[in-house]
C-alpha cells in the first residue's frame, strides 16, 4: 500500500474514533444531565406539595434547559446546581392574612421620586435626597426605583466607557440596595417603592438572577404574535402598530425588529418572558424594595380584547391570567424572604368581568384637560372611583399625574402652566381627591415631561421634573400639603 494512503487512511480511522468518543462522552453527559433534570422535577414537586416557594429554583431549572436546549451543557450544569441550591434554600410561603395590607392603607404622605439614586448630575447627594424624604415625612416612595433598561449588579461589570454614566445615573443593583438601606436606616417605616414597565422589552439584556443574556433572536421570539392564538394580525404589524403608538417609528419608515427597534411588546403568556420579567421583579425585592409597581400588566389582555371584540376569547383570557399569576408570584417571593411586597398597577383588571386579581393598590391619573383647565371633572372621578371600589373593594387608590408622552399630565403641568397656577392645581387636587379617599401622589422628582415637544428643562438640562428646579418650584407648596396631612 501506498505509504500516502497509509497516513490518509490512518488519519481518517484516528478522526473517527475521537469523534466517536466525543460523541460517546457528549451523550453520556446529556444522560446525566436528563437525569439531574428528572431529579429537581422529583425534588421540586415535593418541596411545592410541603407549601416551599420554589419560583426561584424553577427560574434557574428552566434556564438550564434552556441552555441544554443548545447544547451548552457546562453552563447547564452550572445552573442546575443554583436550581437545587435555591431548592435547598426556600422558605415556606405563609399564607396571607386579612390586613396584611394595611401598611399600604394607611399612607398619608406619598412621593414620587424617580430614582433616588440620580442625584450626582444636578449635585444631589443620597442624604439629601433623604433630607427631602424626612422634609415631607413622606411614607412612601412611589418609584424610588425603576427599571427602564438593562441593569448591572455594580457598574464596574460595564465596558469601561459605559461605567462613569453608570455611576452618574445611580444605576446598578448596587445602587439599589445602598439606598434602600441608607433610607430604611433613617425612616424604618418608610415604604419604599420600585417597580418597570412591563411593555418594555429591551431587544438585548439579561436575566440578574441566572445570568443568561438575551440578544435581540431571543427577545424577539417572546414578543406578542397575535397569530399564536389565530387572531389575523402578523407579529411585524402588531409589533410596527406599537412602535407607531409609542412613537418609536412613523408609519412610513420601513419596520425592521431586528436593527432598530429599541424595545419589543412582550407576551406575558410567554414562559421565557415570565421567567425575566420575575427575574428583575425579585432582584429588586432582594434589594429592599417594599413595594412594586407593574405598568401596563393587563395591557396584553385589554390590546387581545381590543382586536378581537370578544372578552371571553383565548387570548383575551390567557392574557389575562398570566398578568394576574405574575402578581401571585410577587407576593409568595416577598412571603418567602419574609415580608410582604405591595403589586400595584392601574386599575385596567376593572374592565374585565374575571376574578380580580389580589392587587394591593391602583394608579390613576388626572387627564391633560383636566390640568391645562384646573377643571377637574367631578363625574368622571366620581364614576372611575366608584367602578373600582364595586370590582375590587376598599384597595387603596392613588392618584398621579402620568407623564411619558407630548400633551401627557405632566407635560401639560410642566410645559403649559406657570408655578403658581401649578401650585394652585395642586392644592385643588389634593382637596379634591381627600374628599373621595384617594392619596395624591406629590410629584417631587422625575417623570420624563415628553418626547419632541418639551422646552422648559429641570435646570435648564433635564428632561424630567423636579419641584425643587427653578424652572417650577413647586417644593414649598407640596411640603405645605405634605405637613398638613400630619398634622
Amino acid at each position: 500500500m501506498d505509504r500516502r494512503v497509509f497516513v490518509v487512511i490512518l488519519v481518517a480511522a484516528l478522526l473517527a474514533a475521537l469523534f466517536f468518543y466525543q460523541n460517546t462522552l457528549h451523550e453520556k453527559e446529556k444522560q446525566r444531565l436528563l437525569q439531574r433534570f428528572s431529579d429537581f422535577k422529583q425534588l421540586c414537586y415535593e418541596k411545592k406539595a410541603q407549601g416551599y416557594d420554589v419560583n426561584k429554583a424553577e427560574i434557574f431549572a428552566r434556564a438550564a434547559l434552556r441552555a441544554f436546549s443548545k447544547n451548552n451543557y457546562e453552563f447547564a450544569d452550572s445552573l442546575l446546581d443554583n436550581a437545587f441550591e435555591a431548592l435547598e434554600r426556600a422558605e415556606k410561603t405563609v399564607m396571607r392574612v386579612m390586613g396584611a395590607g394595611t401598611n399600604l392603607s394607611s399612607v398619608k404622605v406619598a412621593v414620587m421620586y424617580r430614582r433616588v439614586t440620580d442625584g450626582a448630575v444636578i449635585n444631589r447627594s443620597l442624604e439629601d435626597v433623604i433630607g427631602i424624604l424626612r422634609d415631607l415625612n413622606a411614607d412612601f416612595i412611589f418609584q424610588g426605583w425603576m427599571r427602564y433598561e438593562p441593569c448591572p449588579e455594580h457598574c464596574e461589570d460595564l465596558p469601561p466607557d459605559k461605567q462613569e454614566a453608570c455611576e452618574l445615573k445611580g444605576y446598578s443593583y448596587e445602587h439599589l440596595r445602598n439606598a434602600v438601606s441608607s433610607i430604611k436606616s433613617e425612616m424604618p417605616d418608610v415604604i419604599f417603592g420600585g417597580g418597570q414597565a412591563l411593555e418594555f422589552l429591551n431587544p438585548e439584556c439579561w436575566n440578574p438572577i441566572t445570568g443568561e443574556k438575551f440578544g435581540r433572536e431571543d427577545t424577539w421570539k417572546m414578543a406578542l404574535d397575535p397569530m399564536k392564538w389565530g387572531i389575523d394580525i402578523s407579529k411585524e404589524e402588531f409589533q410596527r402598530q406599537w412602535a407607531i403608538k409609542m412613537g418609536w417609528t412613523s408609519p412610513h419608515d420601513r419596520y425592521n425588529p431586528e436593527e432598530e427597534m429599541p424595545f419589543y411588546f412582550p407576551d406575558i403568556t410567554n414562559p421565557d418572558f415570565q421567567d425575566l420579567f420575575l427575574s428583575w421583579a425579585y432582584k429588586q425585592i432582594d434589594c429592599g424594595v417594599d413595594a412594586y409597581w407593574i405598568d401596563m400588566l393587563f395591557r396584553q389582555a385589554r390590546e387581545m380584547r381590543s382586536i378581537t371584540g370578544d372578552e371571553n376569547h383565548t387570548a383575551v383570557r390567557e392574557s389575562y391570567d398570566a398578568a394576574s399569576q405574575l402578581v401571585h408570584k410577587i407576593h409568595q417571593y416577598g412571603l418567602s424572604k419574609g415580608k410582604y411586597v405591595y403589586v400595584m398597577t392601574w386599575p385596567e383588571a376593572a374592565t374585565f368581568s374575571f376574578k380580580q386579581p389580589d392587587l394591593d393598590a391602583v394608579i390613576v391619573t388626572f387627564s391633560a384637560e383636566e390640568v391645562r383647565s384646573m377643571d377637574i371633572d367631578e363625574e368622571r372621578w366620581d364614576e372611575m372611583i366608584s367602578d373600582i371600589r364595586e370590582k375590587m373593594g376598599d384597595i387603596p387608590i392613588f392618584a398621579i399625574f402620568d407623564f411619558g408622552l407630548d400633551n401627557s399630565p405632566l407635560y401639560v403641568l410642566s410645559q403649559e402652566m406657570d408655578s403658581e397656577d401649578v401650585k394652585d392645581f395642586l392644592k385643588m387636587a389634593d382637596e379634591f381627591l381627600q374628599d373621595r379617599g384617594v392619596t395624591l401622589i406629590y410629584p417631587v422628582h422625575g417623570g420624563n415631561m415628553g418626547v419632541k415637544q418639551v422646552k422648559v428643562l429641570s435646570y435648564g438640562k433635564f428632561n424630567w421634573y423636579d419641584a425643587m428646579a427653578p424652572e417650577f418650584q413647586t417644593y414649598d407648596v407640596i411640603k405645605e400639603l405634605a405637613l398638613s396631612k400630619h398634622g
